[in-house]
């Protein structure tokens, strides 16, 4: 198959590349950075520059670009964008529109969840058939937020009750292919990780990993999408699909197993 990545430079979408070539496929990467080859088109969902090139010749789009790390973007890249992309994925005769989206987002008061939802519901208009799959936070992002709770020296301030089911994007990219090479099937179950972790639980095997010498500090944060996340709105607990735990991401990464040592 001739399969287009939106994002594919992004932690899910490299994986989503190299998941496709892997297995057979053609896989080409749309990206607002300047690449090489025949498999890689610049261009930008916001204006919709490169967009027919990107999906000419393409029987399906794996849809996992977003503008999360330039949120004042999110509704001209995630909801317009996302128009724009179908529309010439349209004109180009593509077969197929896979989008990513986020387990329980409907439920908690999350600014970006908005404009994921509004995403999906563009999807949904059946513009392309389409499949939604809807995973749970990848390693990749806890990381991230470790990281900005962890930025003052010696401490490190975090929401000990918040609750995640961190899933692989090695996993994620595995089941986004599959469904990529069946035919559109609408809304589908949802993809969770393997373990349902506090987020005190996953900072602990972090810090360790990092070999960082910080204390951990219960944050409260007296704010909705909070007391949400403590209440296990962004779980699938019956949909525990994932292989990598959050220890075997970071051996992976970091050559020791957190938590659980060695």
């Amino acid at each position: 198959m001739n399969v287009l990545v939106t994002g594919g430079t992004g932690a899910l979408g490299r994986e989503v590349v190299n998941e496709l070539r892997s297995s057979g496929h053609r896989a080409r990467v749309l990206s607002r950075k300047a690449g090489t080859g025949g498999d890689w088109v610049q261009g930008d969902l916001a204006s919709g520059r490169g967009l027919d090139r990107a999906v000419d010749g393409m029987d399906a789009v794996i849809h996992a670009a977003s503008a999360t790390a330039q949120p004042w973007r999110l509704r001209a890249v995630d909801v317009h964008g996302t128009r724009r992309l179908l529309e010439a994925a349209k004109r180009a005769h593509v077969k197929h529109i896979i989008f990513i989206s986020i387990v329980g987002i409907e439920g908690v008061a999350y600014p970006y969840y908005r404009y994921k939802l509004a995403a999906e519901r563009v999807v949904k208009e059946g513009i392309l058939p389409w499949s939604i799959l809807r995973a749970t936070q990848f390693h990749t992002l806890m990381e991230v937020f470790l990281r900005a709770f962890a930025r003052l020296p010696r401490i490190a301030a975090i929401p000990f009750e918040w609750q995640f089911q961190p899933v692989d994007t090695r996993d994620v990219a595995a089941r986004l292919v599959q469904i990529t090479t069946g035919e559109p099937a609408g809304v589908l179950p949802d993809f969770g990780g393997p373990e349902i972790r506090t987020f005190k639980s996953l900072a602990e095997s972090w810090l360790k990993a990092r070999r960082l010498d910080k204390r951990l500090i219960n944050l409260s944060l007296p704010l909705r999408f909070s007391r949400q996340f403590a209440d296990g709105k962004l779980l699938c607990p019956d949909h525990k699909n994932g292989t990598i735990t959050f220890e075997q991401y970071l051996m992976r990464k970091y050559g020791t197993y957190g938590r659980y040592g060695r």
